[in-house]
């Protein structure tokens, strides 16, 4: 009987252990929660791209617009995202709190801007800049 009580329990704690979310690296400053977005993004995982966007319905907003572009290219467009570098060309600190990345990657070479804030949860990207 303790033996099935047992096997039930670990059972039990494993089928849990499946269910939490990936727990993903902490970005411990400006340049790490830009740039973990940023790759995620070119990688096609949103899921882990979106643990880096602070969230609120316009960030949300912004975002699925940029999974949407994502999967609009074709396959061969997905891989050369994939496997484009980050080119950051400046961060600019706003204060203590905020700053901005600007950057461009290496497939299509379109200057972009990410604002990246200071949260509890380590450093994440504000899209409403």
């Amino acid at each position: 009987m303790f033996k099935k009580s047992l096997l039930i329990c670990l059972w039990g704690i494993g089928l849990l252990g499946c269910q939490q979310q990936p727990a993903f690296e902490l970005a411990d400053n400006p340049l790490d929660g830009g740039r973990y977005f940023i790759e995620s993004c070119l990688h096609g995982e949103f899921k882990k791209a979106r643990f880096y966007l602070i969230d609120d319905s316009t960030n949300q907003s912004g975002f699925e617009e940029i999974s949407k572009h994502y999967y609009t290219l074709d396959k061969e467009g997905r891989q050369q995202l994939r496997q484009a570098s980050i080119q950051i060309n400046n961060i600019n600190a706003l204060d203590s709190n905020t700053s901005v990345i600007y950057y461009q990657n290496s497939f299509d070479k379109e200057a972009k801007k990410i604002k990246v804030l200071r949260t509890e949860k380590g450093w994440k990207v504000d899209l409403r800049f």
